[in-house]
């Protein structure tokens, strides 16, 4: 596993904590609504393809709540 995966892996898991024991103090909904959007404008990913697959995985990660 390379250091970039490793980060990003310890990021999702911080994420989901985060999400998943602050309950209502942190609307989740709002937090990936505005995750959806800032991927939609940003430079990175760079490609259609990747915006999908990051949207994808979005989606993925609000499921797992």
């Amino acid at each position: 596993m390379s250091q970039q995966q490793a980060q990003l892996d310890a990021l999702e898991h911080l994420l989901m904590a985060v999400l998943k024991t602050s309950g209502s103090s942190i609307p989740s909904k709002a937090v990936f609504s505005k995750a959806e959007s800032s991927l939609a404008g940003a430079d990175w990913p760079p490609g259609t393809d990747e915006k999908t697959a990051a949207r994808k995985y979005l989606e993925h990660l609000k499921q797992q709540l």
